[in-house]
């Protein structure tokens, strides 16, 4: 399997807008969230197989590091399973910053996959996502 990171384009909305809707129940995001921030998108084999939407929070000061934001994850269904999210997360991870991101309480999957990435959980939110209604875990790597 060939993989390639690259920068999103105008041309790769619909794929990632395709891949939104079958990732999550309630979509939040519309097509000029893409690009409004930092998106990455991994190619495999000419197929655009996932995203990850990132932008900075903090630009850094003296003695306080950068910080940044993980805004949106997805990996198509057919290509779940074969490292894209981790070769995304790791692409992001190279920025020299502390990340934070919030999950579903209910992705186990992802929380591993955060987890083992090295963030923990610091805290969480109340009836942040809807359909259905369920608790944020927030997480932060430094």
């Amino acid at each position: 399997m060939t993989l390639v990171l690259r920068s999103a384009t105008a041309d790769d909305i619909p794929v990632l807008l395709e891949i939104e809707e079958e990732s999550f129940s309630n979509q939040a995001w519309d097509a000029r969230n893409f690009l409004r921030y930092d998106c990455t998108v991994a190619v495999v084999e000419g197929r655009i197989a996932g995203f990850l939407v990132a932008r900075q929070t903090f630009a850094g000061a003296a003695g306080s590091p950068p910080e940044r934001e993980i805004l949106n994850l997805a990996v198509a269904s057919p290509f779940r399973r074969l490292g894209i999210a981790t070769a995304l997360l790791q692409r992001e991870l190279e920025f020299e910053a502390t990340h934070f991101l919030e999950v579903r309480e209910s992705n186990v999957a992802a929380r591993t996959l955060y987890r083992k990435l090295g963030f923990v959980e610091i805290g969480t939110r109340r009836e942040y996502y809807n359909d259905p209604i369920e608790k944020a875990i927030v997480m932060r790597r430094k």
